[in-house]
């Protein structure tokens, strides 16, 4: 089964509100209130350390590792296009297809900003900036931006629910033209 690409961003927009919503992330998040501030730290820390792990999947082009991160309802809007994968298998089956077999692409790193716990303790919201680069014929291309991550825990482990990506700038290439 291949990516699901549901729709373009041009063709369909949401309030912010409404598309945070949309994908499970607009419920309010409080940090604590989920046990004691050792269980907190201990999500918290689990999460980043998913984070890096998934930072390092990427950067190895594993596709399979990269799998075992996304839950399997995993929803991801994509950077540049707006499109919206939908499926942990799809997701990393994509990453398989695409970049990992693009041979100018080297990694994408997620650095996160900020993780908050939900005051019920089932969800985490991440918020932080990333890059991706590529190592092109004229240059090094490196995309910058934003994102938005909710980590569910699911089968006694967290996982990423879903993502939202912005792409806010690309330098380095001519390649960056085509990319806005």
């Amino acid at each position: 089964m291949g990516v699901k690409r549901v729709m373009k961003r041009s063709s369909f927009v949401l309030p912010g509100a409404a598309f945070l919503a949309a994908i499970g992330i607009a419920a309010p998040l409080y940090a604590g209130d989920a046990g004691d501030a050792g269980d907190a730290g201990r999500a918290i820390a689990a999460v980043r350390a998913l984070r890096a792990d998934s930072n390092a999947a990427i950067a190895a082009h594993d596709a399979a590792r990269l799998r075992s991160v996304y839950a399997d309802n995993y929803l991801g809007i994509v950077g540049t296009s707006g499109e919206l994968d939908s499926g942990g298998e799809a997701t990393a089956k994509s990453y398989g297809d695409i970049e990992f077999k693009d041979a100018t692409f080297d990694r994408y790193r997620r650095t996160p900003d900020k993780l908050q716990l939900a005051g019920s303790g089932k969800r985490i919201a991440e918020s932080g900036h990333w890059v991706g680069i590529w190592r092109k014929s004229d240059g090094i291309l490196r995309k910058s931006g934003v994102y938005l991550a909710r980590w569910i825990r699911t089968e006694g482990r967290w996982r990423l629910r879903s993502e939202l990506f912005i792409t806010l700038g690309c330098k380095g290439s001519a390649a960056c033209v085509n990319q806005d």
